[in-house]
């Protein structure tokens, strides 16, 4: 599978983890609203991490963007993965738009 479209496959598999503990967090009765959106926020940074870090996947070796440390790519992949789908792809096209951030 191409690099990329394993960041997104993980992107949506991320969103969709959040969607089922959305209704899992909003049904806790003694958990104060304010702190609800944070905790799913939390959850998919988490998820996305992990993710990442299971797949090893570097996004920013898949964009030709030399990082020292390979494990800060994939620490950036599991925060664009962490943010779901639609930044995903933000996230790229922005890179593709701009020669610069890609190295090319």
């Amino acid at each position: 599978m191409d690099g990329l479209a394993l960041v997104f496959l993980l992107a949506v598999v991320v969103e969709k983890i959040v969607e089922i503990f959305k209704t899992i967090v909003y049904a806790i009765p003694f958990f104060p609203d304010k702190f609800r959106p944070l905790t799913l926020q939390l959850l998919s940074l988490a998820c996305g991490l992990l993710l990442a870090f299971q797949a090893n996947i570097n996004a920013m070796d898949l964009l030709k963007v030399n990082i020292l440390n390979p494990m800060i790519g994939v620490a950036i992949t599991g925060l664009v993965i962490g943010k779901g789908a639609n930044f995903t792809h933000d996230f790229f096209q922005s890179v593709e738009k701009n020669p610069k951030m890609s190295g090319q």
